[in-house]
């Protein structure tokens, strides 16, 4: 697994790499003045790395892309403010999107990039991740679907029937601050795939619920 860059931009899914869905407001975005969505995605990916840090993973299996998920501090994802059931709070890091591909589905690819974000952001002193979830599920969409971040443990914090807002709390890494939070153990991880970060096994529980029915959020919508 890498970090997003401008570098490890290339390997993402092209029809993902051209979509400013999410990087500008709703205005621009839908706009015809956005000559080249390849080129705001690189500006954004530059911009957020320089003035915030680290927004994305990269999964690989050998020299394969597997998956990725991006994910920013809210100010820097302009399309957040359209969503009815924001804003998203001040305390959290907000999860735009992410991406399995179909062979890798249900492998818990999709659970363990969500994992890599929360060990990511603890280091950064940020103990929540918020995301607008598809209630539908539609496989035409920018968004994950809903169930998927239930499976994983976040929770809604306000309810809408189309784009429900989500929440995960996270224990901070060495046990500071959240006494709440209980110890618990992670399934093993699959074969395929090793985790680098050691803190992860602190951040989260096994989910009481079912497994999504997919990790895939579908084809992300292109400027056009």
């Amino acid at each position: 697994m890498v970090n997003l860059t401008l570098d490890s931009l290339e390997a993402v899914p092209e029809r993902c790499r051209s979509c400013v869905f999410w990087e500008l407001s709703p205005l621009c975005a839908d706009s015809d003045e956005v000559a080249d969505p390849d080129l705001e995605k690189e500006a954004w990916v530059s911009r957020t790395l320089l003035e915030w840090g680290g927004c994305g993973r990269v999964a690989y299996e050998g020299d394969r892309v597997a998956g990725y998920i991006t994910y920013a501090s809210p100010k820097f994802v302009p399309r957040s403010v359209e969503f009815p059931s924001g804003p998203v709070s001040p305390d959290a890091a907000l999860l735009m999107t992410a991406y399995v591909k179909p062979p890798y589905s249900g492998t818990g690819l999709g659970r363990q990039l969500v994992q890599a974000v929360a060990a990511d952001v603890t280091r950064r002193g940020i103990y929540a991740l918020e995301a607008f979830g598809d209630a539908r599920g539609e496989s035409n969409a920018c968004l994950v679907p809903a169930d998927f971040y239930r499976s994983v443990g976040f929770k809604t914090v306000r309810s809408d029937p189309r784009y429900p807002r989500l929440r995960l709390e996270l224990r901070p890494v060495g046990g500071r601050g959240s006494e709440s939070a209980t110890e618990t153990e992670l399934p093993e991880p699959v074969e395929w795939f090793e985790l680098d970060d050691s803190e992860l096994e602190r951040l989260f529980g096994e989910p009481d619920i079912v497994r999504p029915r997919s990790d895939r959020p579908g084809v992300r919508r292109v400027a056009r």
